[in-house]
């Protein structure tokens, strides 16, 4: 079996490692491949891509796209030509992905909280016209005993809407945070997810960054780049 951790992020938007430091990360921690899914850009693809080819280590072009009102909801695409716009629907967003012959996932579902994470009759309302090709079932972020029962009955009830179940770390700190979730696969890892033979495996606890560290991504993802989507300047 092959693994993955397909939901990454660099310093182009409130990761905290550069994509030199992401792909040196990634073969430490005996990975095969990354998906790269910084919220609302690309920009750090290329470069990420070009550094995994050199370490031997298949770099998926992604973006975790931030949807509109309600919630502000995220939705991951992979396999991206190009980026998909902030501020769609739901299913504007879902389609948009699957415009580019992309692959539409969502990531860390049924969170306790307001925002970026999708709530149960959103997805159910979103699966009705705009199936899905995967879904975190293994993340890093803790949801609770009653929303886990939730999330193992709603992808039993809807697997053919929902498409593979996927594992996935939310990798903000390099070394610190990757491959604490995983996607187990074997071939083409696209094949594997479009034929749901795929298997996410939580590998360890989410490691620990040290917490200046996590202050600094915290005041990114929080304050500077609201601060500069509101400027204009992303």
């Amino acid at each position: 079996m092959r693994r993955a951790d397909p939901h990454c992020h660099t310093l182009s938007s409130d990761g905290m490692v550069t994509p030199a430091e992401l792909i040196d990360a990634a073969l430490q921690a005996g990975l095969d491949l990354i998906a790269l899914t910084d919220h609302d850009t690309m920009d750090s693809v290329r470069e990420t891509r070009q550094r995994g080819d050199a370490a031997g280590i298949e770099v998926v072009a992604g973006q975790e796209i931030t949807t509109s009102w309600p919630a502000q909801t995220h939705i991951m695409g992979w396999f991206l030509e190009k980026p998909i716009p902030r501020g769609m629907s739901l299913g504007d967003t879902v389609a948009a992905i699957h415009d580019q012959g992309a692959l539409a996932i969502v990531p860390h579902p049924f969170m306790p909280i307001y925002f970026g994470s999708i709530q149960p009759g959103m997805l159910r309302r979103l699966i009705e016209k705009h199936p899905v090709d995967g879904i975190e079932m293994v993340f890093t972020v803790p949801i609770g005993a009653r929303r886990r029962r939730q999330l193992d009955a709603f992808y039993a009830a809807n697997r053919d809407r929902l498409g593979a179940a996927i594992g996935g770390s939310d990798c903000h700190f390099g070394s610190h945070d990757i491959a604490s979730a995983v996607t187990e696969f074997e071939g083409d890892f696209r094949t594997a997810v479009q034929d749901r033979a795929t298997e996410p495996r939580r590998l360890r606890n989410a490691g620990r960054a040290p917490a200046g560290l996590t202050v600094r991504q915290q005041w990114r993802a929080l304050v500077e780049l609201p601060l500069r989507r509101m400027r204009g300047q992303l």
